[in-house]
């Protein structure tokens, strides 16, 4: 490939990532699922999927995990917060980085912005330039990840909270003559 190729093609892989909402899906799954994960990890480690909990490993704002028998990496690299007085704000940059095998497949840069209001502060994220991309199926098993341990989550919840709404039902039938 000539420059002007490899320079078409890099910026179509970038759509490509950009139209698969890629750096939203990977955010997403850090946000929801990795970043407070000590804290399930000592109260609640039940609630973490089976698969991610037993080959989790966790350094700093690192977590690699198997998902499916592939091994993932996923790591936050946080720079340093700017503080905005004016507005009583503060912007986090961040860059994600994704790897598979061992091997870098999407990397992307990102902006997190607080700002602090009299009643609660309100988050923003903003993303910005895919660094990395590389395309396979990893690209639905991050859908397909979250959804899992978010499913896994609840099907543990509801488990727990059978008995409850038995009894709940219960009570509603003799309410209602039943």
């Amino acid at each position: 490939m000539n420059p002007e190729e490899i320079r078409l093609e890099i910026e179509r892989r970038k759509k490509v990532a950009r139209d698969m909402k890629i750096s939203q899906k990977v955010w997403s799954l850090y946000n929801s699922m990795f970043q407070y994960i000590d804290d399930r990890l000592k109260k609640d480690p039940e609630l973490i999927l089976p698969e991610v909990l037993q080959s989790l490993v966790r350094s700093g704002d690192s977590y690699e995990f198997k998902f499916k028998g592939v091994p993932y990496r996923l790591e936050c690299r946080k720079g340093k917060d700017e503080t905005d007085r004016i507005d009583d704000s503060t912007m986090t940059p961040m860059t994600f980085v994704l790897k598979v095998n061992g091997n870098l497949v999407y990397e992307f840069e990102m902006r997190r912005t607080v700002v602090y209001g009299p009643d609660s502060p309100s988050f923003y994220e903003s993303f910005g330039n895919t660094l990395a991309f590389i395309e396979g199926p990893w690209t639905t098993d991050v859908d397909e990840l979250q959804g899992a341990m978010r499913g896994h989550s609840q099907q543990i919840y509801k488990q727990r909270n059978a008995p409850k709404v038995a009894a709940q039902l219960q009570q509603d039938m003799k309410k209602f003559g039943l």
